[in-house]
């Protein structure tokens, strides 16, 4: 067995074997064998529970309570990303990221070393030219590593990853837990370690960080396995598919949408197979009934002998009955045409708002001043899965449906977070917002559904709209939020009164079962949450759905299950998310959000078409826009960089100048001692009154003088 992984391994980085995890009696891993080889891009799938981080966790022997056999090869370096990032510690983001090249530092400093000691004048010409060579191989294997890039390295990363500037000096112990996660995971790759595990490295990321990230992983060196929810990241990353179901592992190859595939037909054979067999069964123990007793009873011993063993050793088990939700989502009633419009609008913070804060994207308190119609109702958190209909909401909250109101200018003191443009929005259309995280999608969410008034122009809804909200928050004491200690039957309840059976058999569409339905929000998975949130705004029957990030928390499944309800769905929908599959497949227009800077509101700007006409739009854009290499300004890395290699270039023709100046003097040196001779012998010849000897002296030292002079002027002009 051990030979047998061993010769496995002069192939594979890791090779696990039979491993085995469970909590208590709970079993979540069992008998899995996997093999991971170099360059694989493997993303692991399942529901939620399943077990994926369990397997992660063994797979890099960060849980040591696993069972079965693990064979890493010899030098792997692995790097495992977590969801939840560890404590901060007092480093800024910038010097944390920095302290993975430490080594590489520390050969900079030796450098500097060097540099200082060539520059004493207390070493030999030897000493010196020791010096200069030990320099040359040093700096040289210090420019190989990387060593002059490692700032434009992170700031690469960090801008990347959606870090901004801003951040890059605060202390790690002042970042959000979102934040901290991404500065994990830039640390990762700046490790590049021989195989990397991340768990749901797309959270907390926008669209634009996803695709730098995407970019990134394909091109990796070594080998990776990742769980994610995000489809779009799995089809594009992802070149093997590990599904995690029912304590086991299934590997298939290709991508998501390739998996897919595979696995439906999979199971198509396998149902038919498992159909055939159980025919086979019927009929053999229908023979063992009839004949047991009769002439044929040593026949009928023989078959059923041989059905026991079958059953036993070669029966196929039953194919997996998976429960996935049902979603049917239908408008109670027809709306008009026009859905939404705004005119001239500015969203963002009132003056004397406690909310105020450019950039502010989040649920926060309502704005004093607000002056809606009805009163309104102070939130600390968004309102969720809720139709705002006058006649189901109760006092204090109506919806605009075809009315106008008198345009609000925008005060000096106010805080405007985005500039809108003269929106329409028709029946049957669907739109998605996108942006960065903290650009302001929230914000004008909130002023469509008057949470907020806006700053400047306004925003109304069309005749006979009635509207469905789902927030990515769950849990609030804010109008329309689910309370924490309510059961999950009374929360669906809140909605519509209905017969409790009828209500109960409606939940179990999304998977509440039995005692399910009385357990409380507040104990639900993020996934239950979801699932209940879903339940409430499907029996809204609203026409227009305001959905923000309505994907997070369901697994895959569930997932498409929620598209193909939305693709199906008769009226309109605002689409708030960052699950590009999800905006491939529905949305008809794309409403791109661009964050302000200095004090100045952001920008939404319109795309009539789809995601992939837009990104092929952008992509046309940044090639038509993409300056010639002359024309590119170079960052203070580079130019850094430009700096210590001109000034290596300097001290290579310093070094060779000094030498031919050496040399030459050293010959001139020769020149003069034979000069010297020379002279010497023409003295003796002259007292022994030799001619011919005497003769032929000066004849050499005319020689000897002439090429003296010669590198006499060479020497002047070296020396110059």
């Amino acid at each position: 067995m051990f030979l047998q992984f061993c010769l496995t391994l002069r192939m594979s980085l890791l090779v696990a074997n039979e491993i085995n995890k469970n909590y208590g009696d709970l079993d979540v891993l069992e008998d899995v064998s996997v093999r991971i080889e170099y360059g694989d891009r493997i993303g692991l799938v399942g529901h939620n529970g399943a077990g994926k981080t369990s397997l992660l966790r063994a797979l890099g022997r960060f849980d040591t309570t696993v069972g079965g056999e693990l064979f890493i090869a010899h030098g792997t370096r692995i790097g495992f990303l977590s969801q939840d990032p560890p404590p901060a510690g007092n480093r800024t983001l910038f010097e944390d990221l920095k302290s993975v090249f430490a080594d590489l530092l520390a050969e900079g400093e030796q450098l500097r070393r060097l540099e200082a000691k060539m520059t004493d004048l207390a070493h030999s010409d030897k000493e010196l030219a020791g010096l200069i060579s030990r320099y040359g191989l040093q700096q040289e294997a210090f420019e190989r590593a990387g060593g002059y890039a490692i700032d434009q390295r992170i700031r690469f990363v960090l801008g990347g990853l959606g870090l901004h500037e801003t951040l890059w000096q605060a202390p790690l112990s002042h970042l959000s837990g979102g934040q901290r996660t991404r500065a994990c995971l830039g640390r990762l790759l700046l490790e590049e370690p021989d195989l990397l595990l991340l768990d749901e490295p797309t959270n907390h990321l926008d669209v634009r960080s996803m695709a730098w990230l995407e970019g990134v992983l394909t091109g990796w060196k070594g080998a990776l396995v990742v769980v994610s929810h995000d489809r779009y990241f799995l089809d594009t990353v992802a070149t093997r598919i590990w599904d995690l179901a029912h304590r086991r592992v299934e590997a298939y190859r290709g991508n998501y949408s390739h998996y897919r595939l595979q696995r439906e037909e999979r199971r198509a054979r396998w149902r038919k197979e498992y159909d055939r067999q159980q025919e086979f069964v019927r009929e053999t123990q229908a023979f063992v009934r009839r004949y047991r007793a009769g002439q044929r009873t040593k026949e009928a011993q023989g078959r059923e002998t041989r059905l026991k063993r079958f059953l036993k050793e070669e029966a196929l088990p039953p194919p997996p009955k998976d429960q996935f939700i049902r979603l049917p989502l239908r408008a109670a009633s027809r709306g008009g045409d026009l859905v939404l419009r705004t005119r001239k609008l500015i969203a963002g913070y009132m003056t004397g708002s406690k909310e105020t804060g450019a950039g502010s994207d989040s649920s926060l308190q309502q704005a004093p001043g607000w002056t809606g119609v009805g009163k309104a109702q102070p939130s600390s958190v968004e309102p969720e899965a809720t139709q705002l209909r006058s006649n189901d909401l109760g006092p204090g909250r109506q919806v605009r449906q075809g009315r106008l109101r008198p345009m609000r200018s925008l005060s000096p003191t106010d805080t405007p977070i985005l500039d809108v443009p003269d929106l329409d929005l028709f029946r049957g259309q669907v739109a998605a917002l996108i942006g960065p995280n903290g650009a302001g999608k929230t914000t004008f969410v909130r002023t469509v559904l008057e949470e907020l008034e806006p700053l400047g122009g306004r925003v109304e809804l069309g005749a006979s709209v009635d509207l469905g909200y789902l927030a990515q928050r769950h849990i609030g004491s804010g109008y329309g939020l689910m309370k924490g200690g309510q059961t999950v039957l009374d929360a669906l309840l809140e909605i519509k009164r209905l017969p409790t059976e009828r209500a109960r058999t409606f939940l179990g569409q999304f998977l509440f079962k039995g005692d399910d339905v009385y357990q409380s929000i507040e104990s639900l998975s993020g996934g239950q949450r979801s699932r209940i949130a879903l339940a409430r705004l499907t029996l809204q029957g609203a026409n227009f759905l305001l959905l923000d990030e309505p994907t997070n928390h369901l697994d895959l499944d569930s997932q498409e299950i929620l598209q193909d309800a939305l693709r199906q769905f008769d009226g309109t929908i605002l689409l708030v998310t960052h699950d590009r599959a999800l905006i491939d497949a529905l949305a008809t227009q794309i409403w791109q959000v661009t964050p302000g800077s200095k004090g100045k509101a952001g920008k939404l700007d319109v795309f009539k078409g789809t995601w992939r006409q837009w990104q092929a739009e952008r992509l046309n854009f940044e090639r038509e826009n993409t300056p010639d290499p002359e024309e590119v300004v170079p960052t203070a890395a580079e130019e850094e960089w430009d700096r210590q290699r001109e000034l290596r270039r300097r001290r290579r023709r310093a070094e060779r100048h000094e030498q031919a100046v050496a040399e030459t003097e050293e010959r001139v040196a020769r020149m003069e001692s034979r000069l010297k001779d020379i002279e010497e012998s023409m003295a003796r010849a002259s007292a022994t009154q030799d001619l011919n000897e005497l003769r032929a002296l000066q004849d050499r030292h005319r020689a000897v003088s002439l090429r003296l002079e010669e590198l006499m002027e060479e020497w002047a002009a070296l020396a110059a």
